[in-house]
Formats: structure tokens, C-alpha cells, sequence
């Protein structure tokens, strides 16, 4: 059972992370993730791969963070961002790509004290760009599964760019406004990353 509010889509945590990367995979891949079925070491293994570690690790990074922060934090669904998400899914589907992967967030619900956003902020792209240049470097050294290792690399690259933009509620507008220039390094890797991973 679940209940929609205006924005927060009501579900147990476990729940919420895994329909949010399930939506982030289609999102990215579109109808191509069924290939998933009969390619599964290819780029659409690595997408899904990818989708799954790296989401659950970039909201992980934020509630280790928040906590630090002395903050309690959990992610929660938003109804227009998984709307959106599954919407770019469709887009990519019909060879159009523009892509949106924000189907929810690490909400913080209380904290003890003034925290540091922009730590908060920067850990769970910092987390993503982590992955990207840990596969990137890895994919010489296996050249066999090189498409799925561009696939986990790609997504992650993709999830850490969109999620620097600089607007409002996305962590690169937290991280633009307290720290610009760490902002500029990390949009810059991640933009970087995106180009030559996939």
C-alpha cells in the first residue's frame, strides 16, 4: 500500500530504490533494456549494472554524509521525477535522446545543528564519477565485456552530469552555490566521462 502526496510517492525505502533504478535503467536504455535477456555481459547488462550499484551507492554516499552531518536522511520518490524518468525512457525508445534520471531523492528530514550542505550534495555525484573512472580504467584490461564495462561506466558518468546541473533541486545547484569551484572540476569530469565512456 502506498499514498501519493503532492510531490513524495509513499513507499518503504527498499521499495522506493528499487522501482527508482528500475526507472533509471529504462530511462537510459529505453525499450533496448529487454536486450538485457539475451545479452547480459553486453552494454545493456552493464547499463542495468550500473543503474542498480551506482544508484544505490550515490544515495547511500548522501545518508552516510547527512548522518555525518549529524542529519536523519532517507530517499523518497517524487511522482514528477519518476514521471519524467520513465518519460525519457520512452524518448530514447523512439530515437530521441534526450534524458532526465531523477526519479526521487535523499530527503533529510531533521538535523541537529547547521549542516554542510554541500557535502551532503557533492558525495553522491563524487560517488558516480568514482565508478565511471574506476570502469573506464578497467575496460582495457578486460576487452571482452568492454560493452558492458561502457555500459556501468556510461551510466554512471550520465547519472553524476545530470545530477551537477546547476539547478534547483539537483545536487550541482547545493554544490554551484557553496562551492563553485569544485563544482566546475566535478561537471567537468563527469562531462568528460559521459562523452568517452559510451
Amino acid at each position: 500500500m502506498y499514498t501519493l502526496g503532492r510531490e513524495e510517492i509513499e513507499l518503504p525505502e527498499p521499495a522506493s530504490i528499487a522501482v527508482a533504478v528500475l526507472a533509471i535503467a529504462f530511462g537510459f536504455e529505453g525499450k533496448d533494456l529487454v536486450n538485457i535477456v539475451h545479452h547480459p555481459l553486453g552494454v545493456t547488462g552493464g547499463v542495468l549494472l550500473g543503474a542498480i550499484v551506482g544508484f544505490i551507492l550515490h544515495e547511500y554516499a548522501h545518508r552516510y554524509v547527512a548522518a555525518k552531518e549529524s542529519c536523519f536522511a532517507r530517499f523518497t520518490l517524487s511522482k514528477t521525477g519518476l514521471l519524467v524518468t520513465f518519460f525519457s525512457g520512452l524518448l530514447v525508445s523512439a530515437g530521441i535522446p534526450f534524458v532526465i534520471l531523477a526519479p526521487g531523492y535523499v530527503k533529510i528530514a531533521f538535523c541537529w545543528g547547521t549542516p554542510r550542505e554541500e557535502n551532503i550534495a557533492i558525495a553522491g555525484p563524487a560517488t558516480n564519477i568514482a565508478l565511471a573512472i574506476i570502469a573506464a580504467a578497467l575496460r582495457p584490461a578486460i576487452q571482452e565485456y568492454s560493452g558492458f564495462v561502457s555500459g556501468f561506466a556510461g551510466i554512471n558518468a550520465w547519472f553524476a552530469l545530470f545530477n551537477l546541473l546547476p539547478f534547483y533541486p539537483l545536487d550541482g545547484s547545493k554544490i554551484f552555490r557553496r562551492n563553485l569551484a569544485v563544482w566546475m572540476i566535478m561537471i567537468l569530469v563527469a562531462a568528460y566521462l559521459a562523452v568517452t565512456t559510451i
